[in-house]
């Protein structure tokens, strides 16, 4: 059956299921973290995310997976007293688009300590604007880490190429997280995580 609209944002990932495990495992420290996630779709990562760390955006750029990432906000919300002190919310971010870059920079002037991305690169037109918005974000003052996570899942070759030529146009340096590679989707796809950063020469 054919769908009349894209359930891109409404499908948990391969990629979201391996930058999941990497957290669950203790594999990095996010106690006391504010966290900004891009493609945050139904919220999975973001949501576990929120059990560890102080503060998590969830972002995306469709507003019908808006309205299910904030049900899904509320749902755990209610259902979890002892992570009351921490704060999850979402917001709409558009890759490339500077007004809503400026109005996340804006509304979350103290900034974050990390940014975090799984399996939204698929789709090679998507790169550009996908390290541009990375580049303006991590090049903003207060973005303490300079270090975006991004959980990626090997589909096609040529993808797979374009993502560390982009990268590189950007001015970002991306390195395999070691010990992350594996495969995902029932031993069909490689996954593995990036880190990427700002060049030294920026």
């Amino acid at each position: 059956m054919r769908a009349d609209y894209d359930l891109t944002g409404q499908i948990v990932w391969p990629g979201a299921e391996l930058l999941n495990r990497y957290i669950t495992q203790g594999s990095i420290c996010l106690d006391g973290l504010s966290i900004l996630e891009l493609g945050s779709g139904l919220g999975l990562t973001g949501i576990l995310c929120g059990r560890y760390c102080q503060k998590i955006v969830m972002t995306d750029h469709m507003d019908k997976v808006l309205k299910v990432l904030q049900r899904n906000i509320d749902m755990q919300s209610s259902l979890s007293d002892e992570h009351h002190n921490r704060t999850m919310m979402c917001e709409k971010l558009e890759w490339g688009n500077e007004e809503h870059i400026n109005n996340i920079l804006q509304n979350h002037p103290e900034g974050f300590d990390l940014i975090i991305g799984a399996d939204i690169c698929y789709q090679q037109a998507s790169l550009h604007p996908l390290f541009k918005t990375v580049k303006s974000l991590l090049s903003h003052e207060a973005c303490a880490s300079k270090q975006f996570i991004l959980s990626y899942v090997s589909r096609a070759r040529s993808i797979d190429i374009a993502l560390f030529k982009e990268a590189e146009n950007q001015s970002l340096k991306i390195s395999e997280i070691a010990g992350t590679r594996t495969w995902v989707h029932d031993n069909i796809l490689e996954g593995t995580l990036y880190q990427v950063q700002l060049r030294n020469d920026e």
